[in-house]
């Protein structure tokens, strides 16, 4: 598998577009935009990760992969909950016990953070489906965990086959591409069927052809501007790029906090200044703490000696 430094710049774009949709304010004024932009957001996102999951390790080192995603998922999530119970969010929850806590965990999840769900579910039979049995051929293990994953989606509520199938291509274009630039080709004109498509609410839907073509255009004229930044901006880019993670699960801090600011920005009714000041607010905020808590080694509460790379 090879890494390109493209891979950052788009998880750095995504990053700031997950913290958008969850500003309550910017939904409210731009529901079709935060519609739009959900319509390939996460589906990319899910394609990348697909693509960096290393499953070539022993039982002990996956289940400590996994180890570092449950634990702060665990813990964000019950923190995303009870906060919830007093602060604006949509999902939130209106009872906080056991029967709520367990079913937010294990079947449908909260906030921002089903994506950790998903993550562990695909990891988990991912890693299981390529290691059973290990004398048959890549598009036979690559077979069986299509197979599964449409199982566990079919006949239980942990998975749905919507999301899983964007994790299930990453994982092909590790298998069978290895370099992930090659899926695509730096262009501006991408943009163009893209933004015909975005626009259209019938085709917001994961499981339409259409949110694959939106994935694949986003790689392709993203990349192009891209290649335009240089010196300071790219590298801090690629650093946001590189530290989603703590980012993701810190966010919601302030997009949550973002909504008492509000009298602040009454001068500026669109909105749009709100939304990129808790964009900026909530990066550099959640790299702080990320900072400490490395400092601090606190971040071992967190199952990782760094959160920060």
């Amino acid at each position: 598998m090879k890494y390109h430094k493209d891979l950052d710049f788009f998880r750095a774009i995504l990053m700031c577009l997950v913290i958008l949709i969850h500003i309550v304010n910017f939904g409210d004024i731009y529901p079709s935009t935060k519609s739009a932009i959900l319509s390939f957001m996460m589906p990319t996102f899910l394609v990348i990760t697909g693509f960096l999951v290393n499953i070539d390790k022993s039982v002990k080192d996956f289940l400590r992969y996994i180890w570092q995603i449950a634990l702060p998922y665990t813990i964000f999530v019950v923190g995303y909950a009870a906060m919830s119970l007093y602060l604006p969010v949509r999902d939130g929850i209106k009872v906080f016990d056991i029967a709520t806590i367990s079913d937010i965990l294990l079947v449908k999840s909260i906030g921002p953070y089903w994506f950790f769900h998903v993550m562990i579910v695909c990891g988990v039979i991912y890693y299981v489906t390529f290691h059973i049995l290990p004398k048959i051929n890549i598009t036979a293990k690559y077979s069986l965990f299509a197979s599964v994953l449409i199982a566990v989606s079919l006949w239980t509520p942990f998975l749905n086959i919507k999301m899983a199938a964007y994790y299930f291509i990453g994982v092909g274009i590790r298998l069978y591409v290895g370099d992930f630039s090659r899926i695509y080709k730096k262009s501006f004109w991408p943009i163009i069927p893209f933004g015909l498509l975005i626009t259209q609410t019938a085709f917001h839907d994961w499981s339409t052809i259409s949110t694959l073509i939106c994935v694949l255009s986003f790689l392709c004229f993203s990349s192009f501007f891209f290649s335009f930044l240089r010196g300071r901006a790219e590298a801090i880019v690629a650093y946001i790029g590189r530290n989603t993670f703590p980012i993701y699960i810190f966010h919601p801090i302030f997009t949550m906090m973002s909504k008492f600011l509000l009298p602040l920005f009454r001068f500026e009714p669109s909105g749009i200044l709100h939304a990129l000041f808790t964009i900026s607010i909530s990066i550099v905020g959640s790299i702080c703490i990320a900072k400490f808590l490395d400092w601090s080694r606190l971040s071992y509460l967190l199952g990782r000696q760094k959160l920060l790379r």
